[in-house]
């Protein structure tokens, strides 16, 4: 899975489990609307017990899950569901300043597409 990110979170109501249909809904999202919509199969449900992963079949509610094949749909946070007229759980908001700033160049401009895709990674 080089390359890919694990969506992280907890299950509040259900169960969700491999290769489920779910609506993932953005933080700009309204219900009825189609805006930051997306509805996506989830490749595989994982969970993280300190430096290993195992795959699940089903999370129930109350779990924490890491979830396969959604993370490109998402940015910072979102809701994930499967009711057609959901509203999205509110984000939590955080009042931190950077503790590091670091400023970046590369010393080939060949690996300038390297950098910037780098750095959407680690913005997420």
């Amino acid at each position: 899975d080089k390359g890919r990110f694990y969506a992280f979170g907890r299950v509040f109501s259900g169960t969700i489990a491999t290769g489920q249909k779910v609506r993932i809904q953005g933080p700009h999202y309204k219900p009825g609307g189609k805006e930051d919509l997306n509805v996506k199969n989830i490749q595989r449900t994982v969970l993280m017990m300190g430096r290993t992963t195992e795959q699940i079949a089903d999370v129930p509610c109350g779990n924490t899950v890491a979830l396969v094949g959604v993370d490109q749909y998402l940015l910072k946070s979102g809701t994930l569901t499967t009711l057609e007229d959901a509203h999205n759980i509110a984000d939590m908001k955080y009042s931190v300043s950077p503790v590091v700033k670091v400023a970046v160049k590369v010393k080939d401009g060949k690996e300038l597409p390297k950098l910037v895709e780098g750095l959407k990674k680690l913005s997420k």
